[in-house]
């Protein structure tokens, strides 16, 4: 990618051979004929990579790092991917669709959920498929969200392994991959909320900010407390009126009484999950449009054992509260992963359900904002978005039993 990236600055082809250089057949190879070697490779020296690839396509039109680094990302999004969106076990992959047995302490290297969203930022350039930001939004409010404690310490697992918990670096005691990614990608958190291509700002995250158009001589003030508000409010500031297109993302979840108004009439539009909501408009000083995304509950099951879930509102990867019993502040910071050979294992949270596909097990808190309970179950279980989670054991996965008459 750097290779690359020095030819883009200076046009000398030189850098082009020596990016060339780089790619690793015995990867590449595979990818490029669509097929899933991936068992076996460690993660997150393989992601960049594809990132590099999807460069020298930008840069070369070589269709064959097109291939290469739009198949990768779809395979790993479909078939190596939990429920929040990360990838990995123990820094590796295992075979593709094979997740059952991946639920461990060592789960979702971080690294590989910052890189993922930057191979996402170029596959979205080049397709502008809603899709695309869907899973970048997953990654962003379960991976990346809540792996940064109040002192600014970073997390370099996610585990999903059930009694687990998150486990941080130190101050001068631990510096990981991670710990760089994780401080770049907080630092990256503005830069793929707006798009835009000659006529159309695309709105593809819900997150309170300013986009400056200078071409139009215009900008667009966003105003959310997403996810705690279900919606949000854009407002056009603009030197004259000006003709655009504004593309609001409707996102996979979006499935109930998706609402848009603009100047507080509600607009006739078709808002499909997985697509944009297009109000093309001359635009004039003050616009106002107000998109209402009602959340609900789901559940994200493994693709080799339905029975294992994920519960999910929205978003958001729901997690089971298990508590802090000996739990220290040393078990917390400093190790790579929760330390749990001499623990005493904690099952895997189990629920009945009418049937393997029901939600109904999950209820939202009356009067309280992203807070649910399991209902109808003989022992209650309080839930939370994972990303709000911090010193505390937790299950992101539950089984799930189908009633018997």
């Amino acid at each position: 990618e750097v290779s690359f990236n020095l030819y883009a600055v200076t046009g000398k082809e030189k850098y082009v051979t020596l990016a060339r250089r780089f790619g690793k057949k015995s990867f590449f190879d595979p990818l490029a004929e669509r097929q899933d070697h991936l068992a076996g490779l460690h993660a997150n020296t393989h992601i960049p990579q594809v990132i590099g690839a999807a460069r020298g396509y930008e840069l070369t039109g070589d269709d064959r790092y097109h291939t290469i680094a739009d198949y990768f990302y779809k395979e790993v999004v479909d078939q190596h991917t939990y429920a929040t969106g990360g990838t990995s076990n123990g820094e590796g992959w295992q075979a593709p669709g094979k997740l059952a047995n991946q639920l461990g302490p060592a789960a979702e290297e971080c690294c590989c959920s910052y890189n993922m969203m930057k191979l996402g930022r170029h596959v979205y350039g080049w397709t502008v498929d809603p899709r695309v930001m869907d899973y970048y939004e997953r990654l962003l409010f379960n991976v990346r969200l809540g792996t940064q404690d109040k002192n600014g310490m970073l997390m370099y697992y996610v585990p999903l392994k059930p009694g687990a918990w998150k486990t941080f670096g130190t101050p001068t005691e631990s510096f990981w991959c991670c710990t760089g990614t994780g401080v770049e990608e907080y630092a990256k958190a503005n830069d793929s909320i707006y798009f835009h291509d000659k006529d159309s700002l695309y709105v593809n995250l819900f997150i309170g900010s300013e986009v400056k158009w200078p071409e139009k001589k215009l900008s667009v003030v966003q105003d959310t407390n997403f996810p705690e508000e279900e919606g949000t409010t854009l407002t056009v500031q603009a030197a004259q009126p000006t003709s655009m297109a504004l593309k609001i993302r409707i996102p996979y979840w979006a499935t109930k009484g998706v609402t848009v108004k603009v100047n507080g009439k509600t607009e006739k539009v078709t808002a499909t999950p997985s697509s944009y909501v297009e109000l093309k408009r001359r635009w004039k000083q003050g616009d106002k449009v107000e998109v209402s995304l009602p959340m609900s509950l789901h559940t994200s099951p493994l693709p080799d054992d339905p029975t294992i879930q994920a519960p999910m509102y929205g978003p958001l990867v729901l997690a089971a509260r298990l508590g802090k019993e000996g739990l220290k502040e040393e078990d917390i910071y400093g190790p790579n992963a929760p330390h749990m050979r001499h623990e005493t294992p904690i099952a895997m949270p189990q629920v009945v359900a009418e049937d393997i596909h029901s939600v109904q097990w999950v209820a939202p808190v009356a009067g309280e904002k992203l807070r649910f309970h399991t209902a109808g179950q003989a022992q209650g279980t309080n839930l939370i978005p994972l990303y709000q989670l911090m010193d505390e054991r937790y299950s992101v996965y539950w089984k799930v039993n189908a009633k018997t008459v």
